[in-house]
């Protein structure tokens, strides 16, 4: 005969590793739910129907939030006849819970020949919203009348905001944006800037901006080693 308290030490044992497996798989339950999710919204078609299964049936297609950008006059895209125009659009899931869902819509935007992104906000209940950027103005003071040389140090006077971002990019997972807008006819010159997603407000903010001003074809080979590729940070303000 087995003592009780034998019995006890093992049924107690028994229910405490099941509880630590139950744990287990409601974790991995959870965290394939998640992946399926976020590989759902990173294709170009989300609303595909092995995706439905994953995300609310109300969330937009990409189709749909294009035809919202190219209707939206502050989004000042070129391309308003190509409705149906796919640059590897896509959508991605800020955030869901249950049927409510917070989505990003990455979109190409025309402006000028130029490749520029614009980004698409969409929340259960509130619906579209089109994502502003905010961008350091400044002045470029040349010493001289080839570009060679800076009088001043640039910084920041002021800011505006940007709807379209030239070679705009979003991160999947920190849903970080990058934009790289290059100058010259080598486009070895421009500007690069960063900016944070905010979950509460729904909004971007920015986070870093820096302006490389010199080419190398206005340094000439004296001051190419020494200049090309130098980069000024306008944001945030040095202190």
């Amino acid at each position: 005969m087995v003592p009780l308290a034998n019995l006890l030490r093992f049924s107690s044992s028994a229910n405490l590793e099941k509880l630590r497996q139950d744990g287990r798989n409601l974790q991995t339950s959870k965290n394939s739910a998640r992946l399926a999710a976020r590989l759902c919204a990173l294709a170009v078609f989300a609303q595909a129907s092995a995706c439905r299964a994953e995300l609310p049936l109300d969330i937009p297609t990409v189709q749909d939030a294009r035809k919202f950008v190219i209707s939206h006059t502050d989004a000042g895209c070129d391309d308003t006849d190509n409705v149906r125009l796919i640059k590897e659009d896509r959508m991605i899931v800020a955030s869901q819970s249950g049927k409510v869902a917070t989505i990003i819509y990455d979109l190409y935007c025309e402006y000028s020949a130029a490749r520029t992104r614009v980004f698409l906000l969409w929340r259960t209940f509130s619906g579209y919203r089109l994502m502003h950027f905010a961008k350091p103005v400044y002045e470029l003071r040349w010493a001289d009348d080839i570009g060679s040389e800076l009088a001043e140090k640039p910084r920041a006077i002021g800011y505006e905001v940007a709807t379209r971002l030239p070679n705009g990019k979003i991160d999947p997972n920190s849903l970080e944006i990058t934009s790289n807008d290059p100058w010259g006819a080598n486009e070895d010159a421009g500007e690069q800037g960063s900016w944070e997603f905010q979950h509460n407000a729904g909004a971007y903010s920015l986070s870093s901006f820096e302006v490389d001003p010199f080419s190398e074809r206005s340094l000439g080979p004296g001051k190419a080693s020494q200049l090309k590729g130098k980069r000024f940070v306008l944001f945030p303000p040095e202190k």
